[in-house]
C-alpha cells in the first residue's frame, strides 16, 4: 500500500509534511531514532565467582616468552594480592602451510556437520577483519581500508584465511578465504553507516563524552561550561540554557549508546562464529573508538565468551595520533571512550591503555590475550604487529577474595617474580555485579518482545507495507509504511481535541530470526475535530526508513496504542538488492 493521497508521516520531516495537509503543527509531535532489542533479562549479570585473566609476556624484540609456570605470576585485584586458583597454558603453533589449497570456511555450516579437519588445519589461523563503520568517520575509515589493503596483500602468511566484516550489521554467514582480490574487493565496499552523529554540529558542541557525563550527572563543570557556550549563542538566561543543554545531552548520549550497542552486537556475532572454526581464531578490530560507558557488564561478557571460544581479539585505534599531524586529517575531536571512574591524562603523556580503563577497545583485546595499537599514525605498522597471534598465553584464574555486589570497577594488576624482566600484556579489569540492575538492564517490554515474536495481532486499525528507497553509502535502503486506520483509533476525547498516543517499531530480521536493523517512532495525536475528519476520510501513512545489506529478510512491524495498550504486529517478507 502506497502513501496515496494520505497524509505521510516521514518521522524526520513530520512539520512540512503536515503543514502542507492542514494539520497545525500543535495538533502533533513526532519523533524516531534507533532501534536495538534489549537482552533478556539478567543475561549480562553474572556473579564473578572466577575471573580468568589472559597474560602474554614478550621479551625485548616483542617475542612470546614460553616455559613459565603458575609460581610465575602475581595478580592483583584493586591493589590487594589474589591466590592464583587455576593455571593453564595455551602454546598455538605458527601457522603452517597447507599441502594443497584449502577451500573457503563459512562459518554458518553447523560444527557437528563438518569433517574433522585435517592435521594442518588445525595450524591455520581465521582472521575476522572487523572495520567499525559505525563508529569510525570518513577520513579514518579511508585511512583503514588502505591499510588493511595492504595487510591482506603483504601481511598474510600462507594457511591464513580471512573475512572482512563490519560492525554496522551483524552478518549471519561469514565466510572465509585466502583470495587477496575477492579480500580487496570486500574491503573497498565498506563505506561509513554512522547512524547518529556523536556530537551536535551547532552551538552548543556536545561531545558523546560530555552528553554521557551530563546524562549521568557524574560531572557538573561539564554542564555548566556547556550551558555557558549556550547562553553566549543564543543570548538565553541561565536556568533555559542548562534545561536545553540537558535535554540534548540526554538525545545525543542516547544515540552513542546505541552507536556502541550495536558495535558489541556485532563483534559478538563474529565471536560466535569465530568459535566455531578449528585452527587459531582471531578477532581485529579497526575502530576509531566508541563510549562504553553503561556498557561494562556488556563487555565483561563478550570478553568472557571470547576467552572461552579462544577468539584473541586485536585492537587497532584508527584514528591515529590525539593531536593533529600534518598529513593526517582528523575530522573527530580528540575525545575517547573513558570511564568517570577513571583519571584522564593528556594522551601525548600518557598511555589510553593505561588511563583509559573503560575503552572497549582495550578492554576487548587484552581482556583476550590480544594487543591494543593506538595513539600513532602508522596503521601500516599497527596492522602488520596485529596480524600476528601470540605463540603463548598463560591464563590465570582467582577467586575474588572481596567480590561484594556493588557494581565497582575493579583494576587488575598482575607481575612476574622478582628476577623476571619481561614485558607483559593482561587484563585490565573486569565489573563486580551490582544488587540492583545497571542502566543497561531495562526489562524488555511488550512492545519488544512482539517486535522480536512470528505471531501476528490485529489490536489497532494498522496495515504495514514497504517500498523500496534510494541506495544510501553502498547499501539499498527501504521504507517501512505504517497505514492508521484514523476513523476506527480510539481517541482520549476531551473538548474539542482527540488525543492518542502510538508506539512503533520496525525490525529487519534474517531468516533465522537474528535481528539486522531496526527503527522505532511515537507520535502524539492532538487532533482538532476539522483534522480529524479530514484524516478519517483519508487515513495516515507513517513511514519509518531502514537500511541493510543486499539480502532476503522479514520486516517486522508493531504498533501499540497508549490508552489500553493494544498492539498489531505483522510481518513481510523483503528482498533488497
Amino acid at each position: 500500500m502506497g502513501p496515496g493521497k494520505r497524509l505521510c508521516l516521514g518521522l524526520g520531516v513530520t512539520v512540512a509534511l503536515a503543514a502542507q495537509q492542514g494539520i497545525a503543527p500543535d495538533e502533533f509531535r513526532a519523533r524516531s531514532g534507533p532501534y536495538v532489542p534489549p537482552p533478556p533479562p539478567n543475561t549480562l549479570r553474572t556473579e564473578v565467582k572466577l575471573v580468568e585473566v589472559p597474560v602474554v609476556v614478550r621479551d625485548g624484540k616483542g617475542r612470546a616468552i614460553a616455559g613459565l609456570k603458575q609460581s610465575d605470576f602475581q595478580v592483583f585485584d584493586l591493589g590487594k594480592e589474589q591466590v592464583i586458583t587455576t593455571f593453564s597454558v595455551e602454546n598455538l603453533p605458527p601457522a603452517a602451510a597447507p599441502a594443497a589449497r584449502a577451500p573457503e570456511a563459512s562459518s554458518a555450516q553447523p560444527a557437528a556437520a563438518r569433517p574433522a579437519p585435517p592435521a594442518e588445519a588445525q595450524h591455520s589461523r581465521f582472521i575476522a577483519l572487523c572495520l567499525d563503520n559505525l563508529s569510525t568517520p570518513f577520513a579514518d575509515l579511508r585511512y583503514t581500508k588502505t591499510a588493511a589493503e595492504k595487510f591482506v596483500r603483504t601481511g598474510l602468511a600462507p594457511g591464513d584465511r580471512v573475512a572482512v566484516v563490519t560492525t554496522a550489521w551483524s552478518q549471519p554467514t561469514i565466510t572465509f578465504t585466502d583470495e587477496v582480490p575477492k579480500l580487496v574487493e570486500s574491503i573497498e565496499k565498506v563505506t561509513p553507516q554512522q547512524r547518529f552523529s556523536d556530537e551536535s554540529s551547532q552551538c552548543p558542541r556536545i561531545t558523546g563524552y560530555q552528553a554521557y557525563l551530563i546524562t549521568n550527572h557524574l560531572d557538573p563543570d561539564t554542564l555548566e561550561g556547556v550551558a555557558q557556550e549556550d547562553m553566549g549563542c543564543k543570548r538565553i538566561g541561565h536556568d533555559q540554557a542548562v534545561q536545553e543543554v540537558t535535554s540534548l545531552a540526554n538525545m545525543i548520549w542516547e544515540h552513542s549508546l546505541s552507536n556502541s550497542r550495536n558495535a558489541l552486537y556485532s563483534i559478538e556475532g563474529v565471536v560466535n562464529s569465530l568459535g566455531k572454526l578449528p585452527g587459531r581464531r582471531m578477532l581485529l578490530l579497526a575502530s576509531s573508538g566508541f563510549l562504553s560507558g553503561n556498557l561494562e557488564y556488556a563487555l565483561d561478557e563478550l570478553t568472557t565468551k571470547a576467552l572461552h571460544a579462544e577468539v584473541v581479539i586485536n585492537a587497532l585505534d584508527s584514528k591515529g595520533l590525539y593531536t593533529l599531524t600534518p598529513g593526517r586529517p582528523i575530522d573527530a575531536p580528540p575525545v575517547r571512550s573513558r570511564s568517570p571512574r577513571t583519571q584522564i591524562a593528556e594522551a601525548s603523556i600518557q598511555s589510553r591503555q593505561e588511563s583509559a580503563k573503560d575503552d572497549g577497545m582495550a578492554v576487548l583485546a587484552l581482556g583476550t590475550g590480544g594487543a591494543f595499537y593506538h595513539n600513532s599514525n602508522d596503521l601500516d605498522k599497527g596492522f602488520h604487529e596485529l596480524g600476528t597471534i601470540p605463540d603463548v598465553v598463560y591464563v590465570l584464574g582467582f577467586s575474588p577474595s572481596d567480590a561484594k555486589p556493588d557494581g565497582r570497577y575493579h583494576a587488575l594488576k598482575v607481575k612476574l617474580a622478582a628476577g623476571r624482566h619481561y614485558s607483559l600484556q593482561s587484563r585490565m579489569g573486569y565489573t563486580a555485579p551490582s544488587k540492583t540492575p545497571p542502566v543497561e538492564q531495562r526489562q524488555p517490554s511488550k512492545l519488544d518482545t512482539e517486535a522480536m515474536a512470528t505471531d501476528t495481532l490485529a489490536e489497532v486499525p494498522v496495515s504495514l507495507s514497504w517500498a523500496p528507497g534510494q541506495p544510501e553509502n553502498g547499501n539499498p535502503t527501504l521504507t517501512a509504511v505504517v497505514h492508521l486506520d484514523v476513523k476506527r483509533l480510539k481517541f482520549d476525547t476531551s473538548a474539542d481535541r482527540r488525543a492518542l498516543k502510538l508506539k512503533f517499531i520496525m525490525a529487519v530480521l534474517n531468516a533465522s530470526g537474528a535481528f539486522i536493523a531496526g527503527r522505532q517512532g511515537e507520535i502524539e495525536l492532538d487532533l482538532k475535530q476539522a483534522s480529524f475528519d479530514t484524516l478519517a476520510g483519508q487515513g495516515m501513512n507513517v513511514l519509518l526508513p531502514l537500511q541493510a545489506p543486499p539480502g532476503t529478510y522479514t520486516l517486522r512491524g508493531v504498533v501499540q496504542e497508549s490508552l489500553e495498550g493494544k498492539i498489531s504486529a505483522s510481518s513481510l517478507p523483503v528482498e533488497l538488492r
